[in-house]
């Protein structure tokens, strides 16, 4: 067990290994691989690099680098671009919990056909004005 799984019950380690093709005797490997890839996109301010920032997106995409890395390059360059939306983004906000309260009703029981969790929103019910 490395210091990124501690914390982790021996279950969560072993469903990680199961479901995630989680490997700890070669996870900093596996994070360096991903971390190796930001040079490709220069293009991209990559503002965390650390392995526990890494770690999620690796288990994100069931620990496959390159899909990893593409959904890291994804979420930085949408934060780059929409950067007004991010410049005080804060989950404790009243208001994003309200957003989210307001539309976001749960998680779907089955998973996409990639093994991904849906989650639900429904705009009806979103008041975008708060």
């Amino acid at each position: 067990m490395t210091h990124l799984q501690a914390g982790l019950s021996p279950e969560t380690i072993e469903k990680a290994r199961l479901e995630l093709n989680e490997n700890p005797d070669i996870l900093h490997q596996d994070i360096q691989q991903v971390r190796d890839m930001i040079i490709t996109r220069p293009d991209i301010g990559f503002l965390r690099t650390d392995d526990a920032f890494i770690l999620r997106f690796l288990r994100a995409r069931k620990f496959h680098q390159t899909e990893a890395f593409r959904l890291l390059a994804q979420y930085f360059q949408y934060r780059q671009l929409n950067l007004d939306m991010f410049k005080n983004f804060k989950a404790d906000d009243p208001g994003i919990k309200r957003a989210l309260t307001d539309g976001f009703p749960g998680v779907l029981e089955n998973r996409d056909h990639c093994g991904r969790k849906i989650l639900l929103l429904f705009a009806a019910n979103w008041d975008q004005s708060r």
